[in-house]
């Protein structure tokens, strides 16, 4: 099971016991009334039915329709791309993950221009992200084409009473992936695991490898979308997987992705581990977590990896002014507060808030921080799938870091003939 399909389920509760938006029906223009939107709202379920709800919150204050589609991820892509790039426009929203930007950009409207123009629209206080979020989310040449709906960066967890008995200052975070590895050497010789690897053939394994090549400086493509997947950095991030974690590892880990990384969190099998934020609200629950008031947790050190999703609005649409309402609504600092997993500012600090989800401030941090950004290519999930397939033979002693590198190189420079996006 994947991270998102997982989640799907474990976000259903919060998603179901959001508290009411915090709009008064006079707040929100009228005019569209009784205009009915066709929207993409990610593959339904969870964290998604949040942003239903909202949507349905939305339409009793404004009089507007919806017309739902929930598709799992990749045919949601597919189904959006060819949506906006045929002139097929059966639909009016969207929501999309910020590798897709680049070929939804010529497609989507410009929000930083028809929000501010629609009068009684809240306003986008782009002010409020953190860091690079906006560029990263929504942003194609200069057009501001999507607003974050859902914020995700990775995290590093660690058991403050693994450490205590290893010998380990318990409150102290690592700084750097060095640190993470030499105080997992403490753990293992204290006869505790000292990081939970996911080495499975799934995106966990992949996205580890993906933050220690930011970390070491890589670039995924050289000019003209050259392949840089075999170059020193990515060498270097492979060879601290096999060689400084996956020594540490539980036994069992090259079959492990998300959902194992937090059940060994959760029960104390592994001393440290990578979390995204979705997690948190299982791990740090004592009813589900056995270590549950011994976890600490930060964002992973030197560079996390973006996650999440953007909402955003097809250019052609006949009723282009009435989905960027709704999309400046979901949005909305008011209405992010009552989301699953918000990217402003202003929520993520929110001393009330924080009470609640104490994960917040290190979610700010990593938001606000180094990012490590997804290939940012047409159909990107492919070479995920690349590198994890080469990641776990390296793991399981198949092959060496430099023969991994050299077969991503050579599956990469393949796909990229196939897409035909070279000069």
């Amino acid at each position: 099971m994947d991270r998102r399909r997982f989640l799907s389920t474990t976000a259903a509760a919060t998603a179901l016991t959001m508290i009411p938006a915090r709009f008064a029906r006079a707040a929100l223009p009228q005019k569209y009334a009784g205009t009915t939107l066709r929207v993409m709202l990610g593959a339904g379920g969870g964290s998604w039915e949040a942003y239903r709800l909202s949507s349905e919150q939305f339409a009793g204050l404004t009089g507007i329709k919806f017309d739902y589609t929930f598709l799992p991820d990749t045919n949601a892509y597919t189904k959006t791309v060819l949506d906006v790039t045929t002139g097929t426009n059966a639909f009016d929203g969207y929501v999309y993950t910020y590798p897709w930007k680049g070929e939804l950009g010529p497609y989507f409207a410009d929000l930083e221009k028809i929000v501010p123009s629609i009068e009684g629209a809240p306003p986008l206080d782009l002010d409020d992200y953190p860091g690079d979020v906006i560029e990263a989310y929504g942003r194609v040449d200069g057009k501001l084409i999507g607003l974050p709906i859902l914020g995700d960066a990775t995290m590093l967890v660690w058991n403050q009473a693994q450490y205590a008995k290893a010998g380990l200052e318990p409150a102290k975070a690592p700084e750097t992936w060095e640190e993470v590895a030499a105080n997992g050497k403490k753990l293992k010789a204290a006869g505790l695991n000292g990081f939970g690897l996911p080495g499975g053939k799934g995106w966990q394994v992949s996205i580890m490898w993906i933050i220690l090549f930011t970390k070491y400086g890589g670039q995924y493509f050289g000019p003209n979308y050259a392949p840089q997947f075999n170059s020193e950095a990515g060498v270097k991030a492979a060879k601290f997987l096999v060689d400084e974690l996956q020594p540490l590892a539980p036994a069992g880990n090259l079959t492990w992705d998300f959902p194992e990384m937090l059940d060994a969190l959760k029960t104390g099998v592994s001393g440290q581990g990578m979390m995204w934020p979705g997690g948190f609200g299982a791990m740090l629950d004592p009813k589900q977590s056995a270590e549950a008031a011994n976890l600490s947790f930060r964002s992973t050190p030197e560079a996390s990896l973006l996650g999440g999703w953007a909402v955003g609005v097809n250019d052609a649409s006949k009723n282009k002014e009435a989905a960027a309402l709704w999309a400046a609504y979901l949005t909305s600092a008011e209405v992010q507060r009552d989301a699953p997993a918000p990217a402003r500012i202003s929520v993520l600090s929110d001393p009330e808030m924080v009470k609640t989800r104490p994960h917040f401030p290190a979610l700010l941090k990593a938001l606000s921080g180094e990012l490590a950004l997804f290939p940012n290519v047409p159909q990107s999930s492919q070479i995920i799938t690349y590198m994890y397939e080469e990641l776990n033979a390296m793991l399981g002693g198949e092959k060496s870091a430099e023969q991994a590198m050299e077969g991503l190189q050579n599956s990469v420079e393949k796909f990229i003939v196939s897409l035909g996006i070279r000069s």
